[in-house]
C-alpha cells in the first residue's frame, strides 16, 4: 500500500513538474514550516518563466531588494523598470533542475537557498544559485530578498 501510494505520488508530482519546466533532482531539505514560503517562491519562478508578470508582481514586496549580475534593484518598481521582462524571456524556453535546495523558518520570515542547472536550447546548461528571503506581510507570504547568481 506505501508503494502504491509513493508511486501516485510521485507520479502526481511528475506531472506537475511537467508543467512547470522545473525538475527536482537531488537534495531537498526543507523545514516543514517553511512550506507555504516554498510554493510561494515556486509560484514566482513558475510565473517568471511563463511571463506572467501581474502574478511576479502580487508576489514580491513593494521593497524587494533584487542583487543579480553585480547590480540592485531596491524596489519593486526598479526591478520591473530594468529586468522583470528581461528575465522573463530569458526564462522562457528554458528548463531549470533543482539539485539542492534548503529552506528555514526563523519566526515570520523564511530563507531558501536553490542551486540548479539551467538549459536552454543550443546552449550549454548553466549552474546557478539563488537566495529567497520571504517575510510575512498582512497575512500573506512575500519575496522581500532576491540574489541570483550563475556561473
Amino acid at each position: 500500500m506505501r508503494t502504491l501510494a509513493l508511486c501516485v505520488l510521485l507520479g502526481a508530482a511528475s506531472l506537475a513538474q511537467a508543467e512547470r519546466r522545473i525538475a527536482i533532482d537531488v537534495d531537498l531539505r526543507v523545514d516543514a514550516k517553511a512550506n507555504a514560503a516554498v510554493e510561494v517562491a515556486d509560484r514566482f519562478a513558475d510565473a517568471l518563466a511563463q511571463g506572467d508578470l501581474d502574478t511576479v508582481k502580487s508576489l514580491l514586496a513593494e521593497d524587494v531588494i533584487v542583487l543579480e549580475s553585480g547590480g540592485v534593484e531596491a524596489s519593486r518598481d526598479e526591478y520591473f523598470a530594468h529586468h522583470a521582462a528581461a528575465d522573463a524571456k530569458y526564462l522562457a524556453d528554458a528548463t531549470q533542475t533543482i539539485t539542492r535546495r534548503v529552506a528555514k523558518s526563523e519566526g515570520g520570515t523564511v530563507w531558501i537557498a536553490t542551486e540548479s542547472t539551467l538549459a536552454k536550447p543550443n546552449q550549454a546548461p548553466g549552474k546557478n544559485t539563488e537566495t529567497l528571503v520571504l517575510a510575512k506581510r498582512q497575512g500573506d507570504w512575500k519575496i522581500v530578498h532576491i540574489h541570483w547568481s550563475n556561473r
